[in-house]
């Protein structure tokens, strides 16, 4: 029988030994570092998922307010439902925004009119009428030349009218509407500086820039009952403006 003492001089005996307690260390600092779920799911052997660390990149969601079907907002333009812009500029843009909108009225206006011009509507017409009534020095002669003048341009307007027809009469009656936008954007902004008025001021303006917006999409019924109403509105505010103020020029209607 080998001497139990011999044994444990043995190196390699020795090698084992301090291996197998080595192991035994490491075992259990691992299970003490462990949480209580993550003991039971190593003792029974289930494998261990990784969380995500909290610096991973969320999945992507819809914000606020973009709900399917509902107007959603995306730089200072409002997006309908079905994908429609429309285009309400920020109010850093709006002089320039109803200046635009005026000064393109008042060219096409202007090309309009040219196109049904009569020919005592031009500057040379006008001039020649002028040299005659000039050298006339009878008082009753005058008066009937400008009476056979006022006569011939009326029944001239009335036939260029005619040709004109409904929708050019009623585009050119839109069209001299719109040239006052940029004029009410303008007074409402002498309005704005009350710092008493400056709230409804700020919602004029909004009203004003969403008419001038969709106008073109509006029937000539409610385009004229719209920009009438906010005629009226604004000279309600510039009324209450004027007090201990120098009166100001009401809108032309």
């Amino acid at each position: 029988m080998s001497n139990p003492s011999k044994l444990l001089r043995n190196p390699l005996v020795l090698i084992a030994s301090g291996i197998v307690l080595l192991g035994l260390v490491v075992s259990i600092a691992i299970t003490r570092s462990m949480g209580p779920d993550e003991k039971e799911r190593v003792e029974s052997g289930e494998k261990r998922v990784i969380q995500p660390s909290k610096s991973s990149v969320p999945p992507s969601r819809p914000s606020e307010g973009s709900s399917r079907g509902g107007p959603r907002k995306s730089q200072g333009k409002e997006i309908q439902g079905d994908g429609h812009i429309v285009a309400v500029p920020e109010k850093s843009r709006r002089q320039e925004f109803m200046t635009a909108i005026s000064v393109r009225a008042r060219n096409e206006l202007k090309g309009l009119r040219e196109q049904y011009k009569t020919e005592f509507d031009s500057a040379e017409s006008r001039k020649e009428f002028s040299d005659t009534l000039r050298n006339v020095t009878d008082p009753e002669e005058r008066q009937r030349l400008l009476l056979e003048r006022t006569t011939a341009l009326r029944v001239a307007r009335n036939k260029m009218d005619a040709q004109k027809g409904f929708p050019g009469r009623a585009r050119e009656k839109r069209l001299i509407d719109l040239m006052q936008v940029q004029n009410l954007w303008r007074m409402n902004t002498f309005v704005a500086r009350n710092a008493s008025l400056t709230g409804e001021a700020g919602k004029f303006d909004d009203r004003l820039a969403e008419w001038a917006v969709n106008s073109e999409d509006m029937s000539d019924e409610e385009f004229h009952t719209t920009f009438n109403e906010l005629r009226h509105d604004l000279n309600v505010l510039r009324g209450r403006n004027q007090s201990g103020a120098r009166p100001q020029p009401s809108i032309p209607k």
